[in-house]
Order: structure tokens, then C-alpha cells, then sequence
């Protein structure tokens, strides 16, 4: 096989100049890989103060590939049969199991106009929802309800197996100050109560196994930081292991939302979004600095901690 390097960005919004939240899977069956974001209208002209709903009545878009990751197309949006009307979906993460694709997304009804926190650092009173949904082509989707989480401000869930063979969702409590907390159960559609697993504030975890550790990753105050564990129970934290800038093409941004595609046991690729303030074609939006794309950079583990040289080039080929 030749030597390729990734494109950069490797996915754009042809229609809004937003793409946020990236989760990949790959289709076992055909070999295609999907990746589904959150559908951000950056592009968009918004009047009020603030126009924070271009953050907000995003629907989950849906690009894919057919060549491992070297070229995208984007596919449109899902039709989410969860409540009719405009609404808005944020931070999807995708499993599959057993011939299924499962989705659990952020859901919150409408398109609020206004931020996440009041002037008093108080959540606002648009309940944000974690749901659960699946489906055997990506199209068509049955729904199985809402989570019930113990809070109506549940965000940004990533799912992922542990060691014992259980399932558990990480998601970031925005009521609790942006803590991170953990539900656990067997297949996917019952849950434990939660439990806290990082009293302060975060969004965004991933929770992958690599180089003999299992890893949660998230966006802290410090950047995207790493967090150790040898059970996926108890986490060290390793610290920030990414650059907050890179100098590819609209790669200037923070690394943002990522996910993690294992490759082997020692390498896999960090796919995240960032915002540019770009277009595709390298044209300042004048609408918005929000103009997000995904970018791909390659992830090791070295001497115990994970490492990331986002600028640097690598070959690139999803599994």
C-alpha cells in the first residue's frame, strides 16, 4: 500500500462551515467508515444578542468514506424520530455491537437563544437531555428514550466497554459544574445510578484502551488532558498532551470534541474538530468565528503518556 498523509482538514460542511463533535464507526460489512457530527450553522446570520442559537438548532450531519479516510462525502442530515419541530443535537458518540449501530446524542428541544449559564454561573432552564437511539443502515433510527441521569443537564456522552465487559457512558453533568459522571449497565439499554468520576469541570471525555492503559481524554481548563487508569475506575491524571494551535490548514483553533480510532496497541488516530474562523476554502467567514472542520492527528503512547504532535505528518489510514 502507498504512503499517505491525511488531508487537512479531512472533513468540511459544504452547506453550514460547521462541523463539531466527530464520532466515527466503521460499517464491519462494507468496510465504509461513518462519521457523524453535530451540524453547527456557522455561515448562518443570526440577529439577537447573543446569536448563540447558531450553537443551537443543530441537526446531526453525516459524511462518509469508502477509501479509509482518505476522502470524505457528505451525506446530509438524520432524521431523528425524537420530538418534532427545529431542535438541536450536540455531542453524539456512535458503538457498534452485534450488527447495530447505536447513537447516544445530546437532545434539547427548540433553539434557545441564549447561553448555557446566566450571569450567576446558573445552568439555563432548557433541560439537555442524553438519548439513545439505533439503527442497521445509519438512515433509519428507532428511538429508545431519554437517560435517566439523575439531571436534566447531561452533555457530551461517550460509550465505551470495561474491563469486566459492561458497558458505561461518561457524560458531563452541567448542573454539577461540569463534572464528569459515569453510568454503567450490560447491554446498552439498562443503567446503574451515577457516580462521579472528575469533580471538576470538563467536557467532551473519550475513554479508549491503548499501550496497555485505558485513557479518558477531555477538554479541562488546562486544554485536552489525559487521564491514566488500569481498570477504567481510578484515573491519574497525565496532564495536557496536545498543542492548543497547529499550522495546517484551518487548524489554528483548540482541539475540540475529539474522538479516538484505535489502530493497534500503541497507536491510534485523534479526530476532533477545531474552529477556524475559515471556510474550507481558507475565506474569512465574516458571520461567525465559529466556522469549525475536523481535523485527524496521530496519538502514542510514549513513556507512560499519550502523545500528539498535531502538525506533524503521519501516515494515515483508518483500520
Amino acid at each position: 500500500m502507498s504512503t499517505r498523509t491525511p488531508l487537512a482538514p479531512l472533513i468540511t460542511d459544504p452547506v453550514f462551515d460547521g462541523v463539531t463533535d466527530p464520532t466515527l464507526v466503521r460499517d464491519h460489512a462494507t468496510g465504509q467508515w461513518w462519521c457523524v457530527f453535530a451540524h453547527r450553522r456557522a455561515n448562518v446570520r443570526l440577529s439577537g444578542s447573543p446569536s448563540i442559537a447558531r450553537c443551537h438548532g443543530t441537526p446531526l450531519g453525516l459524511a462518509s468514506s469508502t477509501d479509509q479516510g482518505a476522502s470524505w462525502l457528505y451525506r446530509g442530515t438524520l432524521d431523528l424520530p425524537i420530538e418534532p419541530g427545529h431542535n438541536t443535537f450536540w455531542g453524539p458518540t456512535l458503538v457498534a455491537s452485534d450488527g447495530t449501530y447505536h447513537l447516544f446524542t445530546t437532545f434539547i428541544r427548540g433553539v434557545p437563544n441564549d447561553p448555557a449559564w446566566d450571569t450567576h454561573g446558573r445552568p439555563s432552564p432548557w433541560h439537555r437531555r442524553i438519548h439513545h437511539l439505533s439503527s442497521t443502515d445509519m438512515w433509519h433510527w428507532q428511538h429508545h428514550g431519554p437517560l435517566e441521569l439523575g439531571t436534566d443537564h447531561a452533555v457530551d456522552p461517550c460509550v465505551a466497554r470495561t474491563p469486566d465487559g459492561s458497558w458505561s457512558l461518561w457524560f458531563k453533568d452541567e448542573a454539577a459544574g461540569g463534572a464528569l459522571r459515569r453510568v454503567t449497565g450490560p447491554d446498552l439499554m439498562s443503567w446503574s445510578p451515577p457516580e462521579t468520576v472528575l469533580s471538576t469541570w470538563h467536557e467532551s471525555p473519550v475513554v479508549f484502551r491503548l499501550g496497555g492503559f485505558h485513557w479518558l481524554i477531555a477538554e479541562s481548563r488546562n486544554g485536552l488532558t489525559s487521564y491514566r487508569s488500569t481498570d477504567a475506575l481510578a484515573w491519574e491524571e497525565t496532564g495536557p498532551f496536545v498543542a492548543r494551535t497547529g499550522i495546517r490548514p484551518s487548524d489554528a483553533g483548540s482541539v475540540r470534541s475529539p474522538d479516538v480510532v484505535r489502530v493497534d496497541d500503541s497507536t491510534a488516530y485523534l479526530v476532533y474538530y477545531t474552529q477556524s474562523g475559515h471556510d474550507s476554502f481558507g475565506d474569512e467567514v465574516p458571520t461567525s468565528s465559529q466556522s469549525s472542520v475536523a481535523q485527524v492527528a496521530l496519538l502514542r503512547v510514549e513513556n507512560g503518556g499519550l502523545t500528539c504532535d498535531r502538525d506533524a505528518p503521519f501516515e494515515f489510514r483508518l483500520p
